[in-house]
């Protein structure tokens, strides 16, 4: 089957939307930035987990100008912590232009290290007097923050350099106020090579996907910042990475971003993922004009906003196993349970957990298409510890159930039943025509389902009656005279639909065992609620127990349907001991082998979900 390509489809679609946007200036104002191919067009998201998408022009490289501030930002932080780094630049936003030659008046500070003015202090901070050895350091951190060696596009820095002069009066007039002391042409040369580092929008979406992950690669698993330097980061981006636009930004957009004049923007979903858009149209401002839309309307469509419900949540799917390693509650012959060992693969149960927003239903949706690849065609989903999904989750599974709408494969949804908080997603799953996916009481019904028809399919399937005592599991090996003898002391019960035939609490005086139709074992779980812990059909016990200890029920035992029983009182199996002394043996033997039987299961089940 082909592979299922859900966020890289919806990026396909934005990209050739916003592609027909061709408003907006490349700028001149640095010569090389001008020889920019307007129509250029990329975009790229990771994961925390390193999942990569990226569509359009992901790969043009270009030099990452002011999208550099942050991380020279927050490289500074790492190297002369936060009271150092603070008595050289604020954190304010400052209403004017990004190049402003302007300063605190009550401070002499740099407003904050988005502008100019804050990154050449910040640049200040990481200059050392030897040019080359501070410009390594820097493209080893850029480097550590894209996952791969990152370089210096030596043109363009010689373009900047031949070119910045307001960059130099900034920095002479910082010299004058001592918010820098070294030599200014030694701190411009490390500001405009870290302005001249080469990236393309999948090392940016890494860089930005490393903040999202506290500070940790999600490609490399190195730890670039601590969270606390993360912490800062993405605050002063919030208040003051996309210019004289940041207030709109956070409004429409809300989420830590920066953007630079060759046509970059970087964002940052805490928590969830990087993504980063490359177009080098600009509007008025000095951003993207298409990475603007890009960023608006993902946030709009997946619910991103910063003050949207969200949580950092990395384990969104608490388990997953086939039908091929763990069986439905049903008990089953050995015969019966080969067979599913063998044919269940078609069949996978994810739990998941906790609230769905887009980053979490991006894994769900993710760990499905891997499944369906590896020929599932029933994907049931455990909802009971779902707390909420968000719209943009919602999205994203809408997305799901069109890609599926044509495959075969069926999503079972559970435990969804009076959850006021997966309304929307019941309704959508309900209102959909033909929809690939059905709402089922639990998991275990859904499963059970799928044995009986790959048993059917098999020509294995259980009787659906054992009318006789030498069918039944625990009279297994007795003589004829033996299974005669025991029928004098049987007696025959009926039960209809939904009658209790055990009660938990109940003195154990006598085992049953099914002759026809299925019974449920359930136990309390709480508030009036109960949970089905296992199914019995015909040729099977129940009550059994009460051979070995008498005691109380631990469970109740409800008919599902019609059910027939034989009832056999302990007193009574002991009464025939005299003349038939070996009728309890082979009775407890049954019971151990298959206790026995049922504890390996279990084993290889406990295995499955580890």
């Amino acid at each position: 089957m082909q592979k299922l390509q859900i966020v890289t489809d919806y990026l396909e679609r934005l990209h050739a939307e916003i592609a027909r946007n061709d408003s907006g200036e490349v700028a001149t104002y640095i010569p090389e930035l001008g020889r920019a191919d307007p129509d250029t067009f990329g975009i790229a998201l990771v994961t925390l987990d390193g999942q990569v998408y990226t569509v359009g022009d992901w790969d043009h490289a270009v030099t990452i100008q002011s999208v550099s501030k942050p991380f020279m930002y927050g490289a500074a932080l790492a190297a002369h912590g936060r009271e150092r780094l603070a008595r050289r630049v604020g954190v304010e936003p400052t209403g004017e232009e990004f190049n402003s030659i302007v300063l605190d008046e009550k401070t002499n500070r740099p407003f904050n290290p988005m502008v100019n003015a804050g990154a050449i202090a910040t640049s200040e901070l990481m200059t050392t007097g030897d040019r080359e050895a501070a410009a390594e350091r820097m493209v080893e951190t850029f480097s550590r923050f894209a996952g791969r060696q990152l370089s210096i596009d030596m043109d363009v820095f010689k373009s900047e350099h031949d070119t910045g002069h307001r960059n130099r009066a900034i920095a002479n007039m910082m010299l004058n106020t001592a918010m820098i002391q070294q030599d200014p042409g030694d701190v411009l040369d490390l500001y405009f090579k870290q302005c001249s580092v080469l990236v393309n929008c999948r090392d940016l979406a890494v860089m930005t996907a490393t903040l999202a992950a506290h500070g940790r690669n999600p490609l490399t698993r190195d730890t670039v910042v601590s969270p606390e330097n993360v912490r800062d980061m993405l605050s002063v981006m919030a208040s003051c990475g996309m210019y004289d636009y940041a207030g709109q930004w956070g409004y429409d957009v809300g989420m830590p971003a920066k953007s630079g004049v060759s046509g970059l923007i970087g964002g940052v979903v805490p928590g969830q993922l990087g993504l980063a858009v490359y177009s080098p149209r600009l509007d008025e401002v000095g951003n993207s004009v298409r990475g603007i839309q890009v960023f608006r309307r993902f946030a709009e469509d997946f619910g991103l906003h910063v003050y949207s419900e969200s949580t950092d949540l990395r384990s969104v799917v608490r388990r997953h196993y086939r039908a091929s390693e763990v069986q439905s509650r049903h008990v089953r012959e050995e015969r019966e349970v080969e067979v599913l060992r063998e044919k269940g693969s078609a069949f996978a149960v994810m739990h998941l957990q906790g609230p769905l927003f887009f980053g979490a239903m991006e894994r769900v949706v993710r760990r499905i298409d891997a499944l369906v690849q590896d020929g599932v065609t029933e994907v049931a989903l455990d909802f009971r510890r779902v707390a909420l999904i968000d719209r943009g989750g919602l999205a994203l599974f809408e997305q799901l159930m069109t890609a599926l709408q044509d495959t075969g494969v069926t999503l079972l949804l559970a435990e969804m039943a009076h959850r006021d908080a997966l309304r929307e997603l019941l309704n959508l799953v309900m209102t959909w025509p033909d929809a690939p996916a059905r709402i089922v009481p639990d998991v275990d019904s859904a499963m059970e389902a799928f044995e009986d028809s790959v048993l059917a399919e098999a020509g294995v399937k259980s009787d659906t009656q054992k009318l006789s005592l030498s069918s039944h599991e625990i009279f297994a090996g007795l003589t004829a005279e033996e299974s005669r003898a025991l029928e004098q002391v049987a007696g025959t019960l009926s039960f209809a639909s939904g009658d209790v035939m055990l009660k938990a609490g109940d003195k154990a005086h006598a085992f049953l065992t099914i002759a026809k139709g299925t019974v449920s074992v359930t136990v309390g779980v709480g508030a009036g609620r109960t949970r089905r812990v296992a199914s019995i059909g015909p040729g099977q016990a129940i009550g059994e127990m009460a051979l070995l200890d008498g005691g109380k029920r631990s469970a109740n035992v409800v008919a599902d349907g019609p059910v027939l029983a034989y009832v056999f009182a302990v007193s009574a199996i002991r009464d025939l001991l005299p003349e038939h002394p070996r009728i309890m043996e082979k009775i407890l033997g049954n019971m151990v082998l298959s206790l026995s039987q049922r504890l390996r299961r279990t084993n290889d089940e406990v295995s499955a979900l580890e």
